[in-house]
């Protein structure tokens, strides 16, 4: 029979980090209910805006039918806050008495559509974001106010310590600040402190050596931070070439593209730098987390402050708004470092041409507009406080209207974006033709921790070429060099197969590939770096699975549901495991040291309770493993790594694995207690979105049946390990589709961007 592809079994991961909450399932309107014991909360909650002192009304509130009671509820929003509002802005939060969370969520984060007649530009605009990086999570709520409907909102994850946890692996000690300054940028501050430049905006100019510079253009979020800042903005005055010291290099990329495409000029990209997030990795860069976009698709009507003054510009001119804008601004630094720099002006070309075919060109922003459009249309009917008549709402997502809350004329998303793209796609640079790259991979396939790997790409023609890569998720990617000498694991020199060697340490890694001729760049995967490739390491030992939330999936021998870590012996030895530790600090290496007398058989699974409980029988760990995520490690008695772990946020019951079993890279699965990893891994986890398709029989040898109920078109994606795309195809309704050619083993899905579980693929009969 037929084969699509040369059987090439290499065990690693076409990936990207993608977590799902219930909270904010993008095709579910979650309900939320507020009971205030005041019947003139409305006023109330006027007042202590007024007062700007942060002071919250108590209210007891259910989401989803689960109930809080001393919830803290406050009015936010700044120029979508109106006293005269029949709906505003609502901050809920959960934690503001007593510890209580919903699926870890404390605050919430409600958005009333003012400035957006269409009312979608904030939910479609993050929901096109996390597609390329880490951004809020968003979908629509129903709220009701003491038992009366009072409106639909956009229901948006608020970015705080908890968000860079969950999302970037971020410490909750690490420096983070919201760019969003204090003032008026109708006046901006012309007295700043003595030995202070004048700032404009959360701009990242250097503004002198004193902290007390910064104070009105960011809010420091962590206890620390504001040296780390003013580091980061004198090198960008000084020494913008080394920006990527200071700067995560490629989410700062991403972030500036999607301003720029998107016309998000309530943004950095803007007349007042505004309207965004830093975190600060544990290397020490900091990462850019995109806020506030209901004025994205060019609602926001200037780009610079002379243009305050003046007219709303024309459709044409956000159309056309150059992709360099900000280039040559010294309001701009960082703009001006990321363009100012040949390569990085490459790779943001590069991004801009992707994001442009994955949104625009693929039909992708106009089938979800669409999509979101019709599920909120009869909630935003029955609406009796909604800001916009409901033909505004049907009008703006193809034609301009005029927005009766600000006077401005909201541009029809569409309309703006077809001719932005014609626009773009006409100008000379992006005729360049980039290399083209192909057969990424990396040998040994499973290398031992402390093993060199060779990295190797073949390309088309003669060029520069990067390989990005990382030890774990925790970690930025540095860029190292390929070579095509012959020296490299490459091949005959000269042969456009280039290469690089790295040693891997234990947990393994994660990997892409960037080339580059003198005139164009690109990437593969071309998401990266926020998609990448993955290789995993094999001791002879390995942690092989892990549980952080143990809700109901299986008690210890006293009954309780503990965390529980599972380790496999891939060797042909039994291995004595008497002495050695487990820990979830790197800092404290012998943490948990394991018994005389526990031996590990070949092929055999071993069980140690995460529950700080050591007292009990059996082995329990002297340390909980954490459901925010976190990094833990396997050490030998001479305290050597074998293997590590940095893991996830992981909801209820879901497993955290290796696939294929003891020697593949993790990811969240259903669990497999004390045994193999590879059915579990060939079945989609409960926590994926209500969107995501069905499929069946998995696995299969003929014919899978895919189907989806909620999304009446939506693009289907199955890739191979190696990322590269088996099939390709719009799904409406229920398609099916003949595997029987296909070579037997593990395939990705993926549906509208969004990994929708594993096929797996036998020997038809």
């Amino acid at each position: 029979m037929s084969r699509l592809y040369p059987c090439i079994f290499i065990f690693f991961f076409f990936a990207s980090q993608l977590a799902s909450q219930p909270l904010y399932s993008p095709l579910v309107i979650a309900t939320i209910e507020i009971n205030f014991e005041q019947s003139n909360w409305d006023a109330i909650l006027d007042n202590y805006y007024a007062a700007g002192n942060g002071e919250r009304l108590l209210a007891t509130v259910e989401i989803n039918g689960v109930s809080f009671d001393s919830v803290g509820v406050r009015y936010r929003g700044g120029g979508t806050y109106h006293p005269d509002n029949p709906k505003n802005p609502l901050n809920i939060k959960l934690d503001h008495v007593k510890n209580q969370d919903y699926e870890g969520i404390e605050v919430l984060k409600l958005s009333n559509g003012a400035k957006d007649p269409s009312f979608l530009r904030e939910v479609l605009s993050l929901e096109a974001a996390r597609q390329f990086m880490e951004a809020p999570r968003a979908n629509y709520a129903r709220v009701f106010v003491n038992g009366a409907y009072h409106g639909l909102y956009a229901n948006v994850e608020s970015i705080n310590a908890s968000f860079f946890e969950r999302a970037l692996q971020l410490d909750p000690d690490a420096p983070r600040f919201e760019c969003n300054p204090s003032y008026d940028f109708d006046a901006v501050p012309q007295n700043p402190p003595f030995g202070c430049s004048v700032g404009h905006g959360a701009s990242l100019e250097y503004l002198g050596p004193g902290v007390a510079c910064y104070f009105d253009h960011y809010e420091m979020q962590s206890n620390t931070g504001w040296e780390a800042l003013i580091a980061a903005a004198q090198t960008l005055a000084n020494n913008p070439a080394a920006t990527d010291q200071y700067f995560d290099l490629d989410r700062m990329l991403w972030w500036s593209v999607f301003n720029n495409l998107f016309v998000n000029l309530d943004s950095y990209l803007g007349a007042g730098a505004r309207n965004y997030y830093l975190g600060s990795t544990a290397d020490g860069r900091f990462v850019p987390v995109p806020d506030d976009l209901n004025e994205s698709f060019a609602k926001y009507p200037w780009v610079d402050v002379d243009a305050a003054a003046g007219a709303q510009p024309p459709l044409s001119f956000f159309q056309q708004l150059s992709p360099w804008q900000g280039e040559d601004d010294p309001q701009k630094p960082l703009l001006q470092a990321l363009l100012g720099q040949a390569t990085w002006r490459r790779m943001y070309l590069a991004h801009y041409r992707t994001m442009v075919q994955e949104l625009v060109s693929s039909g992708w922003l106009e089938n979800r507009a669409g999509q979101l459009q019709d599920f909120i249309s009869d909630e935003l009917q029955s609406d009796p406080n909604n800001l916009y008549s409901f033909q505004d709402f049907e009008d703006n997502l193809t034609t301009a209207v005029v927005d009766s809350y600000d006077g401005y004329d909201a541009y029809g998303l569409l309309e703006l974006m077809d001719g932005r793209v014609a626009w773009l796609q006409s100008l000379p640079e992006w005729q360049y033709q980039p290399p083209t790259l192909s057969n990424p991979g990396h040998s040994p396939a499973v290398p031992a921790p402390g093993e060199n790997a060779v990295f190797t790409v073949e390309l088309d023609e003669a060029a520069d070429v990067w390989l990005g890569f990382r030890s774990n998720v925790k970690e930025v990617f540095k860029y190292y060099q390929l070579s095509d000498d012959g020296l490299h694991g490459d091949g005959a020199a000269g042969d456009l197969v280039y290469g690089v060697v790295l040693p891997v340490n234990a947990g393994g890694g994660q990997y892409f590939f960037y080339a580059e001729n003198d005139l164009a760049g690109q990437f593969l995967p071309e998401k990266a770096a926020h998609v990448y490739y993955s290789l995993s390491t094999a001791a002879n030992v390995v942690i092989n699975e892990l549980m952080a939330r143990n809700n109901s999936t299986v008690a210890d021998q006293d009954g309780e549901y503990d965390d529980w870590i599972e380790l496999y012996n891939n060797s042909s030895q039994t291995i004595d495991l008497s002495g050695w530790h487990l820990t979830d600090d790197p800092l404290l290496p012998a943490k948990w040291t394991f018994p005389n007398g526990v031996f590990l058989d070949p092929g055999a699974y071993l069980v140690v309770w995460a529950d700080n409980d050591t007292g009990q029988a059996g082995l329990h760990a002297s340390f909980k493993l954490s459901a925010g995520g976190e990094q833990l490690q396997l050490l030998n008695p001479n305290l050597q790594v074998a293997d590590e772990v940095v893991f996830p946020p992981l909801a209820e019951d879901i497993a955290f694995s290796r696939c294929p079993n003891g020697t593949g890279p993790f990811s969240t699965n259903e669990p497999s207690f004390a045994s193999g990893n590879d059915a579990a891994c060939a079945t989609p986890t409960r926590e994926a979105p209500l969107e995501m398709l069905t499929y069946y029989p998995n696995p299969a040898g003929s014919q899978v049946i895919f189907s989806t109920k909620n999304t009446p078109n939506g693009a289907l994606l199955i890739t191979d390990l190696t990322g590269r795309p088996v099939v390709r195809v719009a799904l409406s309704g229920s398609i099916a589709l003949d595997v029987s050619g296909w070579y037997p083993g593990l395939y990705l899905v993926l549906f509208n961007g969004r990994p929708a579980g594993k096929l797996v693929v036998v020997e038809s009969k």
